[in-house]
């Protein structure tokens, strides 16, 4: 049977009893182990008394302080990095990286790190770990992430990539697509 005592702060040896009792909520004083007396009351009044009982402790200390959000990064969250090469993982600052794994409440897990999978990996390969005193949400802008981050490079990238490396040198715009066909490792 589901019994709450409430224990008396002043005597150890007092106390109040809730259970029930057929269809209603017996409570039951005691002093000493002495039985002092006892109350029944219906469901609706046991609710009402319980309610009563939560308003006046909210009178005396202010009310339960509702638990903080969890305000921590979770898996697939873009987080711009702002220290160069953290634990030696392959970003710099200002590069965006999508959380992969959360250890925050595994035994043994890094509460202060994430981890992420660097560019070209699958996700099976090595996942970096970065502390979170090296990285930052992105939440003011839309930000696709950054080539040395998780994602594979698009083919816009690639063929921008072939531009630069192409320089000023008069090379056709088919040129430009076959290197950067090559450099997506296409047609290599």
């Amino acid at each position: 049977m589901t019994e709450y005592i409430a224990q008396c702060r002043a005597g150890r040896y007092d106390k109040i009893v809730a259970r029930v009792d057929g269809d209603s909520v017996e409570l039951a004083a005691t002093s000493h182990g002495a039985h002092k007396m006892e109350t029944y009351l219906d469901t609706a009044d046991a609710r009402t008394f319980a309610r009563g009982i939560l308003a006046l402790a909210d009178e005396v200390d202010g009310g339960e302080v509702e638990p903080a959000e969890d305000s921590r990064p979770k898996v697939g969250d873009l987080l711009r990095v702002t220290k160069d090469y953290p634990r030696h993982a392959p970003v710099k600052t200002g590069d965006v990286i999508t959380v992969s794994v959360t250890d925050y409440d595994s035994p043994g897990g890094r509460e202060d790190h994430v981890r992420f999978t660097a560019s070209g990996d699958g996700p099976n390969d090595y996942q970096w770990f970065v502390p979170l005193s090296a990285v930052e949400p992105v939440i003011d802008e839309p930000v696709a992430p950054t080539t040395t981050a998780v994602t594979t490079p698009t083919r816009e990238a690639h063929l921008r990539l072939a531009a630069e490396l192409m320089g000023d040198n008069p090379y056709s715009a088919r040129s430009l697509i076959e290197l950067a066909d090559y450099l997506a490792g296409e047609n290599a």
